[in-house]
């Protein structure tokens, strides 16, 4: 039989297969469905294949959401790699051919056109390209050094797109992507994982009392607060505005609990003056909400119940730490915790 047949009929049955998949599991029929289960089925991601099994195996709900996490997590990724290495790829050509222009004396280009054109390629270089693009810079000519600087510079621009710039904690994309790490790694050895949601209370007042350069100097404070308490893979970061987030692998409730009640009362010591001003800023407190990650739910679902344990905390009186099981007891009345 032709190869080109014994592909056919192989791409078939695996369309089937993942089709009778599909309607085994009660899913919707559509195109990122099948996507996923095509390749789970084909056995072409090892990673996707085990996650699945493992979801099937503690009888975990497959709906569309997870699924779409699933396509985001596993599918997508394959052509953002395949676009990095493009980009890559086309950096490095068009800084060499820059360079044998250079060396060869029939342009002058100046170090900020270069800057620029590098800065248009930004979003997925590399260290590793880079230094291999900065050794490859050497050795054609040692005169520029400094486009070996700006290679170089890439992952540092990198680093900034993940950082908030007031703080230099995590910024919310950040705290996204090490949530969805986390839970991954979650699923896949059954450790558990908390987060924290933490909000500094009055903090309008803070700005207009004081002004806010103060406020500003809250918030920098407060972020250096969270990372005194927190350690080893554990993720801060500035949520919005002055909220704050956490995550927590390998960390149970009780324990994100014991985590939470240090930086409450870490903050609540704190004893500041305004820079700017000289006055006394008067008590900062923050408000925590606390929830722990159910295996194979979609990532929402946890942030949203430490939200709701935030509000709860206004509610309460600020200054406290509430949880998600404290939200079955205690109605929230969002109104009080404005």
């Amino acid at each position: 039989m032709p190869q080109q047949e014994q592909y056919r009929q192989r791409s078939y049955a695996l369309s089937r297969e993942a089709l009778e998949l599909i309607n085994e599991l009660g899913l919707s029929a559509n195109p990122i469905n099948y996507a996923v289960f095509f390749a789970y089925v084909e056995k072409s991601n090892d990673d996707l294949v085990a996650l699945i099994d493992i979801l099937r195996g503690n009888k975990r709900a497959l709906d569309d959401v997870k699924c779409h996490e699933l396509y985001q997590r596993f599918i997508d990724p394959s052509r953002a790699e395949l676009l990095r290495e493009t980009i890559s790829h086309e950096l490095h050509r068009q800084v060499s051919d820059l360079i044998d222009r250079l060396a060869k004396g029939k342009e002058v280009i100046s170090t900020a056109d270069l800057r620029d054109a590098a800065r248009d390629l930004l979003g997925m270089e590399n260290r590793a390209n880079a230094q291999q693009a900065a050794k490859d810079v050497n050795d054609a000519d040692p005169a520029p050094v400094e486009v070996t600087q700006l290679l170089l510079d890439l992952e540092e621009m990198k680093r900034e797109a993940h950082t908030d710039g007031l703080t230099g904690i995590a910024n919310r994309k950040a705290f996204d992507e090490s949530l969805r790490d986390a839970a991954m790694t979650t699923m896949e050895r059954g450790e558990p994982l908390s987060i924290l949601l933490i909000d500094i209370d009055h903090f309008k007042r803070v700005n207009d009392k004081h002004g806010h350069q103060a406020g500003d100097q809250v918030i920098r404070t407060l972020a250096k607060t969270l990372q005194q308490n927190v350690k080893g893979r554990d993720t801060t970061a500035r949520y919005g505005g002055e909220e704050f987030a956490v995550v927590l692998p390998a960390t149970t409730l009780t324990d994100a609990m014991r985590v939470a009640e240090n930086i409450r009362a870490s903050i609540e010591a704190l004893h500041l003056r305004s820079f700017n001003r000289n006055e006394d800023l008067g008590r900062i407190t923050a408000s925590v909400g606390v929830a722990t990650y159910q295996l194979g739910e979609p990532l929402t679902r946890v942030i949203d119940r430490a939200d709701q344990a935030l509000y709860l905390a206004k509610a309460n009186g600020r200054n406290c730490v509430m949880n998600q099981n404290d939200l079955l007891t205690q109605p929230i009345n969002r109104a009080e915790s404005a």
